[in-house]
């Protein structure tokens, strides 16, 4: 079984990031994931806990997930936030807010992405608590998202799923 301390070793080295932050943009994206990841004294690997998944047929599957920095979100914290994520899914269209989340980059879009305009699931967070919300639009084939890289940056969360640990 992969551990979070090896996953987290692996990210040091672009081939790994490029396997996993690679694509269409020329590798663009491993290369700014890489260097923030190399860059950042304050980061990790963290494991990702579903709170409620909705699938839409032809691969199409959203999921709202939580997390914490040290990995482990309080029972007590995943009892309160699964029947809200629950409903928010039922009540407004999770395929409009669920993001890949396929390069380091800001968890509330940083302004920038358009995934800052859609703040319905973050707003489940308790970041104060340092437990954290994300819709997430998965990569077909890839199976349930696991794990999640973590680099903190000038105040700003970045994360990225490892779909390939």
């Amino acid at each position: 079984m992969t551990t979070r301390a090896e996953i987290a070793a692996k990210l040091d080295d672009f081939a790994f990031q490029k396997v996993n932050f690679g694509g269409f943009l020329m590798n663009k994206r491993a290369k700014n994931s890489h260097a923030l990841w190399m860059r950042a004294s304050d980061k990790g690997v963290t494991e990702l806990t579903l709170l409620t998944s909705r699938d839409y047929g032809e691969g199409n599957v959203y999921d709202v997930a939580t997390f914490t920095l040290d990995g482990t979100v309080p029972e007590q914290t995943l009892a309160e936030l699964r029947p809200q994520a629950d409903r928010l899914a039922d009540s407004i269209n999770l395929r409009e807010h669920g993001y890949v989340y396929t390069c380091l980059e800001p968890w509330d879009g940083g302004g920038a992405i358009w995934i800052s305009k859609k703040p319905e699931f973050r707003a489940l967070s308790r970041a104060q608590e340092g437990v954290y919300v994300v819709p997430i639009q998965r990569l077909s084939g890839l199976g349930e998202p696991r794990w999640l890289a973590w680099v903190r940056e000038g105040g700003q969360l970045h994360i990225a799923i490892v779909y390939k640990p």
